[in-house]
C-alpha cells in the first residue's frame, strides 16, 4: 500500500530518512519517545485493532500502536488518532481529532508514556495537565519532543480528562472492531 500523508511524511524527513527510500520497516528514531514510525502504514493484525484504521506508529512495547480513523471523504492526515493497548481493559483510544492533534498531545509526555492514559488516569492525566516534560525525560528526548513541536507549531493539550472524553464520545463508536475483538475485564 502506497500511501502518502503529508504531515507524516513531514514527520518522517525530521528523522533524516524519506519514506520511500527507507530500508526497515520501522524507523526508530524517535524510539526513546515512543514513536516508530512505520515505513508501511497498514491496518496491524491485533484482535483489538479497529479494522478500518491504518496504523502509523507504535511505541515498540506491549503491542501499543497509533492508527488513523479511516472516514469516507478524510484524508489520513486530517483523521483521527486511535491508540491501541492489546494489554489493557481498554484496547481503544482517541487520541487526538487529527495527526497535528495527537502530536500536540505527546510533545511534552511523549508517545510511550500516553498508555498510562488508561493504566493510570488519575496519577498522569495531572502530569499531562502541568503542560511540563517528564522529571525522568532525558536531555536527547526532551531535544526530540521540542524537534516536533517546533516543526510542527505545536501547542500542547489542556484539559486532558475532558479532551479525551470529548474524542471518546465524537469517534469511538465509530471503530469498527473484528469478530475475535473481546473486552478485558479484570
Amino acid at each position: 500500500m502506497r500511501c502518502i500523508i503529508r504531515i507524516l511524511e513531514k514527520l518522517w524527513l525530521l528523522t533524516g530518512a524519506e519514506r520511500s527510500e527507507f530500508d526497515d520497516s520501522e524507523n526508530l528514531y524517535f524510539d526513546s519517545i515512543g514513536l516508530n514510525l512505520l515505513k508501511t502504514p497498514e491496518c496491524w493484525g491485533y484482535w483489538c485493532t479497529p479494522t478500518n484504521t491504518v496504523s502509523f506508529a507504535t511505541t515498540s512495547g506491549d503491542g501499543v500502536h497509533f492508527g488513523f480513523l479511516c472516514q469516507e471523504g478524510i484524508s489520513l492526515d486530517e483523521s483521527p488518532v486511535v491508540m491501541t493497548l492489546p494489554s489493557a481493559d481498554t484496547s481503544n483510544i482517541i487520541v487526538g481529532e487529527n495527526l497535528l492533534d495527537f502530536l500536540s498531545l505527546g510533545c511534552r509526555a511523549g508517545y510511550f508514556e500516553l498508555e498510562l492514559i488508561e493504566y493510570e488516569p488519575e496519577f498522569h492525566i495531572p502530569i499531562m495537565d502541568s503542560q511540563s516534560y517528564s522529571e525522568e525525560a532525558t536531555k536527547e528526548e526532551i531535544q526530540l519532543l521540542k524537534l516536533i513541536e517546533s516543526e510542527f507549531n505545536l501547542k500542547p493539550w489542556v484539559g486532558h480528562a475532558s479532551r479525551l472524553l470529548e474524542l471518546k464520545n465524537k469517534y469511538l463508536e465509530q471503530l469498527e472492531l473484528s469478530e475475535e475483538y473481546y473486552e478485558l475485564t479484570t
